[in-house]
């Protein structure tokens, strides 16, 4: 006679609701693994096998990302992940805030990194431009500071 634990893992593997349990999970503990900036430009998207398939906003951050996709893998072995594909896509706002709740905080550091950046451009227009795009990047996922 089977104990009722074995059954219903078994049950449960055949027809795949471990990947969504693990899927949930590790949505809820994105930020936790792979870092609040990488967490900001992606979303676990999802599971089929062991193939985890990561939502990425931007094309620079899908790059950038490839350099690290071992030591990514590496963090996601915890939820039985063996391999990451990232897919270019829209990442959903996960924290319920608006954009100008979230997008709102930038640090002394930053700030002169943008000003030193752009205090060579003569254009005014094209400065400015370049400071909201720059804060844009530099602040998106943090959250407003009291």
């Amino acid at each position: 006679m089977q104990n009722l634990g074995s059954i219903l893992s078994r049950f449960v593997r055949d027809i795949h609701i471990s990947d969504g349990a693990v899927l949930n999970s590790l949505r809820r503990r994105w930020a936790e693994v792979v870092g609040h900036a990488v967490s900001a430009h992606t979303y676990p998207d999802i599971i089929k096998g062991k193939i985890l398939t990561i939502i990425v906003d931007t094309p620079q951050w899908m790059h950038h990302l490839s350099f690290f996709k071992d030591e990514i893998i590496m963090k996601l072995r915890a939820f039985h992940i063996e391999s990451i594909r990232f897919r270019l896509g829209r990442v959903p706002d996960t924290n319920g805030k608006s954009a100008d709740e979230r997008n709102l905080s930038l640090t002394d550091e930053d700030a002169r990194f943008i000003e030193n950046t752009v205090r060579h451009l003569e254009d005014n227009d094209l400065k400015k431009t370049f400071e909201k795009l720059m804060t844009h990047g530099l602040t998106k996922g943090k959250v407003r500071k009291k």
